[in-house]
């Protein structure tokens, strides 16, 4: 690896690690606080303080991957090309930090949580690695070839999924039962078998291929 390209990766990855700093800040300050309700009122908290601040942790970096980072990618894209770094060279270190960066808060949650398997919790960051894969690959590619009307295709159609989401599986016959199978096979730790790992994996390589695909087509001149 190249001292200048990793150099240059982390000047490109300073803003969306200061997002994550606050984030950590962030969680185990109202961790703190809500222990501190709990346990000055006398009100019962079944969530104990470790599982807390890693649902929090969790909840709010994927938030923040699906809404925030879309558009620091935006601003990282051009950045690294303007750097000198080659589609390829930019594309596989900025995945490289994507993956470093998860991995981290995979650690950290799993060194919090007090009751969460940590086969669970890998699990959900093969799964999120893969899910900014498929939202960078189409909604952060796209929105550096055509603009941000990109940005607010995707976050409609997001919101539409959260909102009617839920909805459609409880109409369509047989949906809720396998979504509740799949909910069951990433957060119960007896579903750790081999296939389940690789239907994982894939669905993350799908996202990166599928990243790559739409990142070289990029413009080297792109601009926002």
């Amino acid at each position: 690896m190249s001292r200048n390209n990793i150099k240059a990766i982390c000047q490109l990855k300073k803003t969306g690690e200061i997002w994550n700093l606050f984030l950590l800040a962030l969680a185990i300050l109202i961790g703190v606080v809500l222990e501190f309700i709990f346990s000055s009122t006398g009100m019962e908290d079944d969530t104990p303080y470790g599982d807390l601040i890693a649902g929090i942790l969790a909840y709010g970096y994927v938030i923040m991957n699906v809404f925030i980072k879309v558009f620091l990618q935006a601003d990282e894209v051009p950045r690294g090309l303007c750097f000198g770094m080659t589609r390829k060279v930019l594309f596989g270190y900025s995945r490289i930090a994507d993956f470093l960066e998860i991995a981290v808060f995979a650690i950290i949650v799993s060194l919090v949580s007090v009751s969460i398997a940590t086969s669970t919790i890998f699990k959900i960051a093969i799964i999120v690695f893969g899910l900014i894969m498929w939202i960078e690959g189409i909604a952060g590619n796209g929105m550096l070839r055509y603009g941000k009307i990109v940005y607010w295709i995707y976050y409609i159609c997001f919101l539409l999924i959260m909102i009617g989401g839920p909805r459609l599986i409880g109409e369509v016959t047989g949906a809720s039962d396998v979504t509740a199978l799949l909910v069951d096979m990433i957060i119960n730790p007896f579903y750790n078998q081999l296939p389940v790992w690789i239907g994982m994996i894939a669905f993350a390589v799908a996202g990166l291929v599928v990243n790559w695909i739409t990142f070289r087509k990029i413009p080297v001149n792109v601009s926002m």
